[in-house]
């Protein structure tokens, strides 16, 4: 159950100014107004595309420049697999926000990223890009050892791109060059040296990622200095500090930073020194934080902090800090408020579910358990949420769980517009409590806290009652012959009431073969069921009795539901069981133990959905349970026309662009 915590309640007249602060090297600067906490801001869920060309693009000036990566650097994740189309998906969002660069990928290594950058001029995306000051960028290496720049194919790659930016890798470490690329330090810097200006040359705008240069520098403080001004003395534009390894410390690189800058300055170069994280010690977006305090005014990172082993620097969240936290424009003005919708749809993008507990971003940034809270929250928004969530394009929400207060339980109630009493609530609140104290778990289950709800009303008319059901699980031949061409035959009333998705699967029992010769399971179960016209009077009451069978249990309990109520309430053809899980509650493991179902519903044309939960020592109970509420909060939502569900900002999925994790 969602609600809005900045809602109802005064807002304070206080707001956050900040005092001019002063870039690295010494040059004054006005510094940008952190909005006030307690200004909400209008409506900024729904997303208006940014046009290209208007105030507030990507060309304009910023303090703190955003470089992307995620197609690149991000892509090294285990479990993330783009194809051209998702890496051209990602950028257009990317285009949309209004990242200064966005890196896409390697010309040189394989055939999709080749395909990608002429995709990316033949697709339009450029142009929508260049006319917002986006631009793209191509990664790439030094030359190799031995090999001029002319004759080096992968730098031929890179001037062959047609990405007008070029971001190479070069070595900051002696051990490194040593071991790994087998070439003297002398030599690393003429690579380095020769390969920039040979880009350069070329019409190339130049960043050197000088990777691993934090080890470099606590090994060989001047060498790695000294590569870095190499790069800068060449023609580079920015030099990026790469803390590969993800293991330096924020105070480390703060110090770090600073020192390049002042060496790149010495230089005379028009030259920016940027930092580059990696989350190995869960320190990659305070130690980007941190470099912009030492002078680094280009940050690179990963969308939802993708990226190999632990990940990357989260861009967003690095963008959301630097423009909340320290007042530097990272972002074109108004894209903040789009952070939350673009971590969603790259996560799907990348087939990734969105972590609930994602800094800003995520379903549960702001999200409040504890009764005492969310009574806090409203009387003063900002006393348990450190910004106002719509500045992000998030939203604030209390959550009903056994922790809860009879504010969480009004709160709920008024965010899905009822009026209750203090005494229906405190009614409500102890039936949560008593069911969570037996394995349920309500906090993410919206539809059965709605049910609870409607029930806790008296001038509520449940659309059916469940006298008694009977399942029966049995084997047919259990061990024994089947002759091949016996028939195992469904239940054709079950093509009149089932939705159309699950019409596809045959009516027949499988003959399990791999496991007992012609052995058939059967499941089959009886529901008695009182279905009520207007009211829940014996003269509106009709009497089912119906049975079904099934693939299991629970399918034949649903097939025997369906039977029994389709008639009376069509809208049940269009909703459809998405997702079924099974936890054991029991900490010893025993087959005696508390089994908890959860089961998300869908409507079969909006692909909308709620979750109902059950718990009981019985699986088939605490099956029945939740599919019991799936269906009488179904019938309540749904009509021919459509469901009507509101599940709140709890789940990343209720997101557009967000993947179905429900």
């Amino acid at each position: 159950m969602s609600l809005s915590l900045l809602s109802g309640a005064p807002l304070a007249s206080r707001s956050v100014a900040n005092l001019n602060r002063r870039r690295a090297g010494g040059r004054a600067r006005k510094s940008k107004e952190i909005p006030s906490l307690f200004r909400v801001p209008g409506s900024v869920r729904a997303v208006v595309p940014r046009a290209a060309d208007s105030p507030g693009s990507a060309g304009d000036d910023a303090d703190v420049v955003c470089y992307d990566t995620t197609l690149r650097d991000g892509s090294q994740q285990v479990g993330i697999s783009l194809t051209c189309d998702d890496k051209l998906a990602v950028a257009e969002h990317l285009v949309g926000l209004g990242v200064a660069y966005i890196e896409g990928g390697y010309p040189g290594s394989n055939p999709k990223d080749v395909e990608f950058f002429s995709r990316w001029t033949s697709s339009g995306l450029a142009d929508r890009a260049a006319a917002g000051g986006t631009k793209l960028a191509a990664f790439g290496m030094t030359r190799r050892r031995g090999v001029t720049a002319d004759d080096d194919e992968g730098l031929k790659a890179l001037t062959d791109c047609p990405a007008p930016c070029v971001c190479i890798v070069a070595k900051a470490w002696d051990e490194q060059c040593e071991k790994v690329l087998g070439v003297s330090p002398e030599e690393n810097i003429a690579m380095i040296e020769e390969s920039v200006a040979h880009l350069v040359a070329a019409g190339k705008e130049v960043l050197v990622d000088c990777e691993h240069y934090f080890d470099g520098r606590k090994a060989n403080p001047e060498f790695a200095v000294k590569c870095a001004a190499a790069a800068a003395k060449s023609g580079a534009k920015f030099v990026v500090l790469c803390d590969t390894n993800g293991g330096t410390l924020p105070w480390d690189v703060e110090e770090f930073t600073r020192e390049v800058k002042e060496a790149v300055d010495a230089t005379g170069a028009d030259c920016s020194v940027g930092i580059h994280c990696h989350n190995d010690t869960s320190l990659a977006v305070a130690n980007s934080i941190a470099a912009v305090r030492g002078g680094a005014t280009m940050v690179q990172g990963c969308v939802n902090g993708y990226g190999e082993r632990t990940g990357n620097a989260d861009l967003l969240v690095v963008a959301a800090n630097l423009e909340l936290k320290m007042g530097r424009t990272a972002l074109p003005e108004g894209s903040l408020q789009r952070l939350t919708q673009v971590s969603a749809a790259v996560a799907k993008l990348c087939s990734q579910h969105q972590d609930p507990r994602q800094p800003y971003m995520g379903s549960s940034a702001f999200a409040h358990k504890g009764g005492l809270h969310v009574a806090a929250l409203q009387k003063m928004p900002a006393s348990y949420n450190h910004i106002v969530p719509t500045l992000v394009g998030n939203e604030a929400r209390s959550v009903i769980s056994e922790l809860s207060g009879r504010g969480n339980i009004l709160s709920a109630a008024m965010a899905s517009g009822r009026e209750v009493s203090k005494e229906t609530a405190a009614q409500v609140l102890s039936q949560i409590k008593d069911l969570e104290s037996r394995g349920f778990v309500l906090e993410d289950a919206g539809a059965s806290v709605d049910i609870l709800f409607r029930r806790a009303d008296p001038n509520y008319r449940a659309p059916f009652n469940v006298l008694e059901f009977n399942v029966t699980a049995s084997n047919s031949s259990f061990g024994g012959f089947t002759p091949n061409d016996l028939l195992v035959g469904g239940d054709e009333r079950l093509q009149d009431v089932l939705p159309e998705d699950e019409l596809e699967a045959p009516f027949t029992h499988p003959q399990q073969a791999g496991y007992k010769k012609g052995s058939v399971a059967v499941n089959q179960v009886v529901v008695k069921v009182d279905v009520f016209d207007n009211d829940t009077t014996p003269a509106s009451r009709n009497t089912q009795l119906c049975v079904a069978e099934g693939n299991g249990p629970v399918n034949a309990l649903a097939n025997a539901l369906r039977l029994s109520l389709t008639d009376k309430f069509p809208q049940l053809k269009q909703i459809h069981l998405q997702d079924y899980k099974v936890d054991l509650l029991s900490t010893a493991g025993t087959s005696a133990a508390v089994t908890r179902v959860t089961m998300d519903f869908a409507d079969r044309d909006t692909d909308i959905t709620w979750r109902t939960v059950g718990a009981h020592a019985s699986i088939i109970e605490a099956s029945f349970r939740a599919l019991v509420d799936g269906m009488e909060y179904g019938i309540a939502q749904c009509s021919d026309d459509g469901c009507m569900v509101d599940p709140g900002p709890a789940h990343a999925a209720d997101r557009e662009g967000a993947p179905s994790s429900r």
